[in-house]
């Protein structure tokens, strides 16, 4: 199953104080040049907010971002939804103590999953309603489109399996290619088309490949990798994020040198192209692209194995940007030692992720015009 947090994520003690609206300091020293994405409010200020947090102890991450300043992920460890920099819980049903909110679409219709007593659900909820709506069969939701569809996974005979829900109610259940077992499902465009990731055995030989299944019911999966030789034991592609022209980004994990790099696989989908990394940074993912205007994001770290040596003197994991063309840019840190993370992105330049205060405190932030603040280390 994929690292789905990656090497990368930052391990912090969070307190319970809100932080006001933060301009990053310091400012990076040589802003990125580039033109604007569409859909840029007019009134569009670079700036790091920094969101309010749950009471109790645990990191706080923005994972999906929604309409009129809606953002949605989780705080200490339970499932919360932000409007503005205000924090507010999802209701917990009963038996269950924690959880997330993994994506929200266009309309507010946020998706998660719950844990609690050695279980995990998959769940949606909207602002105002009592009550979350278990999803049927599922363990975890991972996204949902503008119409209502929910992708995600649950598990039957030990197996994991790839779920598709409209409304409460499954729509259809996603096998992977032939040959291959199911890994993850993870994303879903407003076409219909769901994105993940399967493996594959044969003679003791084992190889990965991202998955994507087409919009129409009844489809095949189809491997992203069509043409990759069975039995490389070393490489591994986790498809994170699929926008509405059918553009994939995710990450190649390449363990023999542990070593990260962001990808992105374009239709139809034969070969796999990676920009680069970031800097002199040797790794880094990609975790979500924006619907409609090219712009990925996701984080940069270094490679035990590659470097730098020794690996103490490596620098904090770093949330970083790309606009589609071009090298990789860096979004400023909250505190200048601090780790962060950019787990989401919208049309408008909007970042969610998190960021590590001066205190060493995760905070659930977002990054506003981002590409007119992200730079070149």
């Amino acid at each position: 199953m994929m690292r789905r947090h990656l090497r990368a994520a930052v391990t912090v003690v969070a307190t319970a104080f809100l932080a006001p609206l933060l301009t990053a300091s310091p400012a990076p020293a040589s802003p990125a040049r580039h033109t604007d994405g569409a859909g840029k409010p007019a009134d569009c200020r670079p700036a790091l907010q920094v969101l309010a947090s749950l009471p109790g102890s645990g990191a706080s991450q923005v994972k999906g971002l929604g309409p009129n300043s809606l953002a949605v992920g989780a705080s200490r460890g339970l499932p919360a939804y932000w409007t503005g920099t205000r924090v507010h819980r999802v209701p917990l049903p009963a038996g269950f103590t924690g959880g997330e909110v993994a994506a929200v679409n266009a309309n507010g219709l946020m998706v998660g999953s719950l844990q609690g007593a050695g279980r995990t659900a998959a769940f949606s909820f909207r602002v105002g309603a009592r009550a979350v709506t278990l999803l049927p069969e599922g363990a975890h939701a991972a996204d949902v489109n503008d119409r209502g569809l929910i992708v995600g996974d649950g598990t039957k005979g030990g197996a994991l399996t790839g779920l598709e829900w409209d409304g409460a109610r499954v729509l259809r259940r996603l096998a992977p290619p032939a040959g291959y077992s199911l890994t993850s499902v993870t994303a879903i465009n407003n076409a219909g088309q769901i994105a993940g990731s399967g493996e594959a055995v044969k003679d003791d030989e084992s190889w990965s490949a991202g998955v994507t299944w087409p919009a129409r019911s009844g489809a095949a999966a189809v491997p992203l990798q069509r043409f990759w030789p069975a039995g490389v034991p070393y490489d591994y592609w986790y498809p994170r994020d699929i926008d509405r022209s059918g553009r994939i980004v995710g990450t190649h994990d390449y363990t023999r040198l542990d070593t990260l790099t962001p990808t992105q696989w374009l239709p139809p989908y034969t070969t796999e192209s990676e920009p680069g990394l970031l800097g002199e940074r040797t790794s880094g993912t990609f975790e979500a692209i924006s619907p409609t205007t090219n712009v990925s994001v996701g984080t940069a770290l270094d490679s035990h194995m590659v470097g730098p040596f020794p690996p103490e003197t490596a620098p904090p994991a770093q949330a970083q940007i790309w606009p589609g063309t071009g090298p990789l840019l860096a979004l400023p840190r909250l505190s200048p030692e601090g780790a962060s993370e950019a787990h989401a992105v919208s049309d408008d330049q909007r970042v969610g992720g998190s960021a590590a205060d001066a205190a060493a405190i995760s905070r659930a932030v977002i990054w506003t015009c981002a590409l007119r603040q992200a730079y070149k280390p």
